[in-house]
């Protein structure tokens, strides 16, 4: 993983602080939740900061798909599935599936939980059932346009085939690619979004509901989807292929916008594409509270693919995958995870720095005085 953020660097307390013991762990901020959600904040504040948001599953064989949603899931993963996409021939996904825990040896004392799971709500709604709002954790309302490995907004043959639940004898669009939509057909203008955020509530009341949009017209979309009152915001920069002075400043623009709205408390994640673990605890620090780790699942699956030969079994290869990639990928956790803790005696103002004093006045960044 490539670092793009190594302006920015991480401070530490001066020499005279005192230690006291370690500071409370890091957690999810809490939500200005309706009254339903106070599970669900519970539940949310207990998961890593970082979600799976947009993955191509369709390029992964469904059961390999489900194995590595469950192995995600464990590790306190939020991760984004349709069930269309990684069910198994007979329409069944263990990901989707109640999980039983139980505190004692005689199983007496048992609890149903479900494992950590975003429902991306995209415009067109291909391979959207009602299941997939059963028990879900987040429902990701997509007004960012879709584009296809060739460039185009579109969605593939191989994307829609995936969706087709009905498994018709004649596909969607025929077996061709269709346009992709920037914002729902049932929705007239950006006015009447709380009246789909409603619809949405209605299917999935426990669920917190996130929009991801592109960072284009920020100020105009930013304003007009806070004013619908979503429960978060995910910032879309994986496209961008932008430096990292560009993510930070987009972080804290759009940071800056809510705080401005009276949205302070909403929470903002990003998808800023190839970073490292060091960067997402800076972005972190900036003002997100979630970071997307697409990059990093791609990057590991192609190399456990790459490498792996074993005379497993498929649902033991498949297990044992997934279970090398969610391990793997626990590394790149533990390491934000550390470096975030590390932080937590300081006041947020004073977390950062840079030597580049552009990027201090940019940014808004703690200014170190060393090399003066």
């Amino acid at each position: 993983m490539r670092a793009k953020l190594e302006k920015i660097k991480l401070v530490t307390p001066k020499a005279e602080s005192l230690w006291t013991g370690p500071p409370p762990q890091w957690q999810h901020p809490t939500m200005d939740g309706r009254s339903g959600q106070n599970k669900l904040k519970l539940q949310l504040q207990k998961l890593t900061p970082f979600f799976l948001h947009q993955p191509k599953w369709h390029h992964i064989q469904p059961e390999q798909a489900n194995a590595i949603a469950v192995a995600l899931g464990e590790k306190k993963i939020l991760t984004s599935a349709l069930k269309s996409e990684i069910s198994d021939g007979a329409g069944e996904s263990s990901f989707h599936e109640p999980v039983l825990l139980t505190s004692d040896a005689d199983g007496r004392d048992s609890e149903i939980k479900y494992l950590p799971r975003i429902v991306p709500y995209r415009p067109e709604r291909y391979g959207l059932t009602a299941d997939d709002f059963d028990n879900a954790c987040v429902i990701d309302v997509h007004l960012s346009t879709h584009r296809d490995e060739t460039g185009r907004f579109a969605y593939s043959a191989e994307q829609l085939s995936r969706w087709d639940v009905l498994q018709a004898e004649i596909p969607i669009a025929g077996g061709s690619w269709v346009p992709s939509a920037p914002f729902p057909p049932d929705v007239p203008s950006m006015k009447d979004l709380p009246g789909k955020f409603e619809q949405l509530r209605a299917l999935s009341p426990a669920a917190a509901l996130f929009v991801t949009l592109d960072p284009f017209h920020l100020q105009d979309d930013l304003k007009g989807i806070l004013s619908a009152k979503p429960d978060g915001i995910i910032l879309q920069l994986d496209a961008l292929q932008a430096d990292g002075f560009e993510i930070a400043k987009l972080v804290v623009q759009a940071r800056s916008i809510m705080d401005h709205s009276t949205s302070k408390t909403v929470p903002l994640w990003v998808s800023p594409g190839e970073i490292d673990a060091d960067d997402a605890a800076k972005l972190i620090s900036l003002g997100a509270s979630g970071i997307a780790i697409d990059r990093w699942f791609n990057e590991l699956w192609d190399e456990i693919e790459s490498t792996d030969h074993t005379s497993y079994a498929p649902r033991n290869h498949f297990g044992n995958q997934a279970q090398r990639l969610a391990d793997e990928m626990e590394w790149y956790v533990s390491r934000t995870m550390g470096l975030l803790h590390s932080l937590e005696r300081l006041p947020p103002d004073q977390r950062l720095t840079s030597f580049d004093k552009e990027w201090c006045d940019q940014l808004g960044l703690f200014h170190c005085n060393a090399l003066t």
